[in-house]
């Protein structure tokens, strides 16, 4: 008689397939995590950057800003010159010897305010080319160019200040003659300036004020 052999196979316990599946779910929760921290991580980094980027934006647009005070000065400047030929338009060239645009009457302006090349009560807007207009000043990377409009209405020459022009006008009665006092009149004309300022980011800032002489 041939003896047989029976082999026997152990099989594993209950309690060792349970840690083997614990051991799965866990290394399943820790994937998990792992990406939700991953996940997180980048968008802290790009909240910082974010933050950095606006606060920089800021810093390029107070430059600007604090920059438009040279266009007014420039304008200040010029007036002594413009007052000489008020009727005059001054339409230079970028190389012109001129640091403004001038233009003797008002202007129509856009839905922002900033002067167009139309005269005022015309109805038309058509955007002055800034690129024409020269620089006035440059100030720490930021390119100053000024546009100047003396605030009467019509088409020049402007012979009646008082019905047509936004002025201050008054009477000096300190003039001496013999006889008595001669009074004296005057009228003082104000002036629009946009000074307009482009700087790095394309940032553009636009500053007006109203001069007069």
């Amino acid at each position: 008689m041939i003896p047989i052999a029976f082999a026997r196979r152990t099989l594993p316990s209950r309690s060792a397939l349970g840690a083997s599946r614990q051991e799965g779910v866990v290394l399943f929760i820790a994937l998990i995590v792992l990406v939700a921290l991953m996940l997180a991580s980048i968008s802290l980094v790009r909240s910082v950057d974010t933050a950095n980027v606006i606060a920089g934006n800021l810093a390029f647009k107070q430059t600007t800003v604090q920059a438009a005070d040279y266009g007014i000065e420039a304008a200040a400047t010029a007036l002594p010159d413009i007052t000489k030929a008020v009727d005059t338009l001054v339409t230079p060239t970028p190389t012109g010897t001129q640091k403004y645009w001038y233009y003797p009457t008002r202007r129509e302006t856009d839905a922002y305010g900033v002067p167009t090349q139309d005269q005022a009560g015309s109805g038309a807007t058509t955007p002055i080319d800034w690129k024409n207009v020269p620089v006035a000043a440059t100030v720490a990377g930021n390119q100053v160019q000024v546009v100047i409009e003396r605030l009467c209405r019509g088409a020049p020459p402007v012979t009646n200040i008082a019905a047509s022009c936004f002025y201050e006008g008054g009477t000096e009665d300190n003039t001496k003659r013999i006889g008595g006092y001669v009074p004296k009149t005057y009228q003082s004309i104000y002036y629009r300036v946009t000074s307009y300022v482009t700087g790095p980011r394309n940032t553009v800032s636009i500053v007006q004020a109203v001069i007069t002489r």
